[in-house]
């Protein structure tokens, strides 16, 4: 059994000041122009030019940013100083800040790209446009561009917590549309994470998760702050997380997550599982331990969608 990584440190955050700047860049975040009567129900309007002020832990350095493709198989080595708990920290810090300017958007519209390992095998690249909403309730809406092209999927709790309506589409077009248990077995048979966890904020929050539970030593991992990288040319903070026992983390390998150095957003995540036994995890088994590849693209947020892009009957109108 691998013994739990020793965090130390040298140095310590000002928590204070760092709750006050984030503070401070929430409200700027959450300042967008609403739609006037009689405009298109779906418009971009601008972000905004303020920058969460999270800062930068000493010594945290920078390079030049480089492009990851979805395939994810570039490796870039480490460009820091930080010591385990300050690249811990750092991230955490990072996606929280993420996480609560997406609390504060009511709705976007977001490009989610996905590749996943279920029932033991790899699916192909799945391309799926999503408009999702937080303010009044939860609500999304899916549909395929790649892989299940013409597929629809809506989810909206304040309508039905406990049923997601599904069009299939490709070669399934020609079923009539149903409604499915989001949580169900034949629901799950299609994706590693349920409708109900749709959207950017789901996927900070289970990263979240994994960081506060490494940083309070549960889960012994090692963490680095490798160069940055663009995401969808986006220039994005770059950290990998390397899990010593398969004991302590049965499903992760190693975990590589890219987070938007602006509005501190997770855009992209590559997760690899344990090698099969008797098997070397060396980079030639890269794809065959890959379990899980997330990319978002072309976000926004500044938008105002029509309540009828989350209705469960697909016989209404969705602009």
């Amino acid at each position: 059994m691998a013994n739990t990584p020793n965090y130390r440190s040298d140095r310590r955050w000002n928590a204070a000041a760092i709750f006050a700047v984030s503070a401070s860049s929430l409200i700027a975040f959450s300042a967008f122009d609403p739609v006037p009567a009689g405009e298109d129900p779906v418009r971009e309007v601008a972000v905004g030019n303020t920058v969460s002020d999270v800062p930068l832990p000493p010594d945290a350095g920078t390079t030049v940013p480089r492009r990851l493709d979805l395939q994810g198989a570039e490796t870039l080595g480490p460009v820091t100083t930080l010591s385990q708990e300050e690249s811990l920290k750092f991230a955490l810090l990072l996606l929280e800040d993420g996480a609560r300017f997406l609390r504060n958007q009511g709705q976007y519209t977001v490009t989610f790209h996905k590749r996943e390992r279920i029932g033991g095998d790899l699916r192909g690249n799945e391309k799926i446009e999503m408009k999702v909403r937080h303010i009044p309730a939860f609500g999304v809406y899916m549909k395929w561009k790649a892989g299940e092209v013409g597929q629809q999927v809506v989810y909206n709790v304040e309508a039905n917590p406990d049923r997601m309506a599904v069009k299939f589409g490709g070669r399934r077009a020609f079923i009539p549309a149903i409604k499915l248990d989001p949580l169900g077995e034949a629901a799950m048979k299609e994706t590693r994470h349920p409708v109900t966890q749709a959207g950017i904020l789901a996927m900070a929050e289970r990263i979240i998760t994994h960081r506060r539970e490494e940083l309070d030593g549960k889960v012994p991992v090692v963490c680095t702050r490798e160069a940055d990288v663009l995401v969808d040319d986006r220039p994005c903070y770059c950290f990998r997380f390397d899990y010593p026992s398969q004991e302590n983390s049965p499903i992760y390998r190693s975990s590589r997550i890219m987070i938007d150095t602006r509005y501190h957003i997770p855009l992209q995540a590559i997760n690899h599982t344990w090698a099969a036994e008797g098997e070397q995890s060396t980079a030639e088994l890269a794809e065959e331990t890959l379990i899980e590849e997330y990319m978002f693209s072309q976000f926004n947020f500044g938008v105002e969608i029509a309540a009828e892009a989350f209705n469960l009957d697909f016989s209404r109108s969705r602009n």
